[in-house]
């Protein structure tokens, strides 16, 4: 049944229960075509074709929430480390 509520997918939630210590949660949101994806991928320094698709066309390429498919490693300045998702 469709409640109107977000729900995590398998994949997703298997990801995040693998990934320890601390998770860092960026989120973009706004209205189509208006650079989103292109940000995001920028942050998590993904110009390899990887991550968030950006489209030529005026169509969007995501709807709803996504996940990046991998919590990305970050180390802070003291040392600590943690995980962007």
């Amino acid at each position: 049944a469709n409640t109107g509520k977000f729900q995590a997918g398998a994949e997703a939630l298997a990801v995040l229960r693998r990934t320890r210590g601390p998770v860092g949660v960026v989120a973009v949101c706004g209205r189509a075509r208006q650079g989103k994806s292109y940000i995001l991928n920028q942050l998590l320094q993904q110009n390899s074709g990887h991550g968030f698709t950006v489209g030529p066309t005026h169509r969007p390429c995501t709807k709803g929430l996504w996940m990046w498919s991998a919590p990305q490693r970050r180390v802070q300045a003291d040392g600590s480390e943690s995980h962007l998702v």
